[in-house]
């Protein structure tokens, strides 16, 4: 079983403890200025996770510390970057709806990018001293990473010339530097922000055909070496290619990335940049390079990379397990009637959640016994949700990342879904945002104190009672425990509910 949970907490905590001032990410952990550019592009990684309060401080110290000009600078502050700049646009993109004030530094930082157009649509950038002067390791190439946050402010501000600009940018790239896009010629970092630049922008085949090119350099563990003439590995890289595979939709292919990187995770919870190849750790090189991109230093964008990755591994392994999904529920499961006895007490006109709701087995019998009610829905896939049809609106969503509003639901419920959420405290922190003040959160779960019953899966935590009594101390409301649930004729103490009243407004 490959602990997910345990790397993801680590990999968060390292994130939580190289945050400078709360304010933004550093560098490495050996160089603790704050690094703009990762920081950006960190928001939407701890927005999907629930760390709604991290990503909205580096957002705004973003936004305090953006240029006249509308660029932003690289770590030292010495010098703008385009790439840098794009990346931070990503972050604030991400979180606009939580700082509405976001809109004008958006546009202006995409107005300066797109002072940089030359002519012919090359992108060029007035700094380029971090990059190296290898063109075989880094190259602007990565500029195409850059034009989807551009192209979404486009869509969003209604501007036709950032569309147009786009177009212009990736047309000259494809134009002059097809060959070098579909041969892998740069660190693995920077060639895999070229390939979900790619896909983002709608180029799946060409993606996917440069991809597959990528898969002679394969080596005996499933992983891609740093550089294509190196025997040494870039985690990020990993990680990284791993997520395009995954964007792609190819599970199995992404997997021995993933894999790999995550048997590299140091005990921090974070990554070096670099690691000697299977077999080769702390052995000579007999003449080969070793691994010299950061080496000895956790990069924060491992991290980053690894969140990202692992959560669209998650949402893929999901839809693979759903032709096993039951799409019923008996009338007298025990936890049908606790779900249902909440609902009759509302009354009519109730705007009832069903988070995590899989093929919505419990929506379907409530929609019939107590159709007076407005109904909604959220799952990890709208592949699984598509025979829901009995709702006001279902949603693609997370249990971290939820897509509806603030205080917007009378009850809320999660019956066997909170235990994948794998960052609990960032799924009850969502589940409790979107309840009505006085309403409810029903959760219905295996708990932790039940352990060794039954076989715990790779994507499962089960759920403590201490777990549930801090959050809801930390948020001001209330609890009740049912500590047994009934269930497919058994009562066993395999399920119990907690339901939590939200009585303040302190989350």
């Amino acid at each position: 079983m490959k602990n997910y949970i345990s790397s993801f907490n680590r990999a968060l905590n390292w994130v939580r403890n190289n945050t400078i001032e709360d304010s933004g990410i550093a560098v490495t952990n050996l160089k603790q200025q704050i690094y703009p550019e990762v920081t950006g592009y960190y928001i939407p990684s701890l927005i999907q996770w629930g760390e709604r309060r991290l990503a909205r401080a580096y957002a705004e110290y973003l936004c305090s510390i953006q240029k006249e000009d509308g660029s932003w600078y690289d770590s030292d502050d010495s010098a703008p970057y385009v790439f840098d700049s794009a990346q931070i646009l990503k972050g604030l993109l991400a979180a606009k709806d939580m700082l509405p004030k976001l809109d004008a530094y958006i546009i202006k930082g995409c107005d300066w990018i797109l002072s940089n157009i030359q002519s012919d649509g090359r992108l060029t950038t007035p700094a380029q001293d971090a990059w190296g002067s290898n063109e075989d390791f880094c190259s602007e190439l990565i500029h195409i990473y850059c034009l989807s946050p551009i192209r979404d402010a486009g869509k969003i501000y209604n501007r036709p010339d950032y569309l147009k600009a786009v177009e212009k940018i990736l047309s000259y790239y494809k134009r002059e530097k097809l060959e070098k896009i579909k041969n892998f010629s740069l660190l693995s970092h920077f060639y895999a922000y070229v390939m979900e630049g790619l896909y983002d922008l709608g180029e799946v085949d060409l993606c996917r055909e440069s991809m597959m090119r990528l898969e002679k350099y394969r080596n005996r563990r499933g992983g891609i070496p740093g550089l294509n003439d190196v025997p040494w590995v870039c985690s990020t890289g990993l990680f990284q290619l791993a997520l395009v595979w995954y964007k792609l939709g190819e599970l199995d292919r992404g997997n021995p990335l993933f894999y790999y990187a995550l048997s590299l995770q140091n005990s921090s919870g974070g990554w070096y940049g670099s690691y000697p190849a299977p077999g080769l750790r702390g052995q000579l090189y007999r003449g080969r390079k070793k691994p010299y991109y950061f080496p000895k230093e956790e990069i924060s964008w491992a991290n980053k990379y690894f969140m990202d990755a692992l959560a669209l591994k998650e949402q893929l392994e999901f839809e693979r397990m759903a032709p096993i999904f039951m799409d019923s529920i008996d009338k007298n499961d025990g936890r049908y009637i606790i779900i249902r006895d909440e609902v009759a007490s509302y009354g009519s006109g109730a705007a009832i959640c069903d988070i995590g709701c899989g093929k919505g087995r419990y929506l379907k019998r409530l929609s019939v016994e107590h159709p007076e009610n407005e109904y909604y829905a959220m799952d990890l896939s709208s592949a699984v949700m598509k025979e829901i049809n009995y709702v006001q609106a279902k949603q693609v969503g997370r249990l971290t990342q939820i897509p509806y509003g603030d205080d917007q639901f009378d009850l809320v419920y999660v019956c066997e879904a909170l235990e994948h959420a794998v960052n609990l405290q960032g799924a009850f922190m969502e589940l409790y945002r979107i309840v009505k003040q006085g309403g409810k959160l029903v959760i219905i779960d295996k708990p932790e104190d039940r352990i060794g019953s039954h076989e715990i899966y790779e994507w499962e935590q089960w759920i403590s009672d201490e777990d549930i009594h801090r959050f809801v101390q930390s948020c001001g409301g209330t609890l009740r425990i049912i500590k047994s649930v009934p269930y497919e004729g058994k009562n066993d103490g395999l399920f119990r509910a907690w339901i939590i009243t939200k009585v303040s407004n302190q989350h």
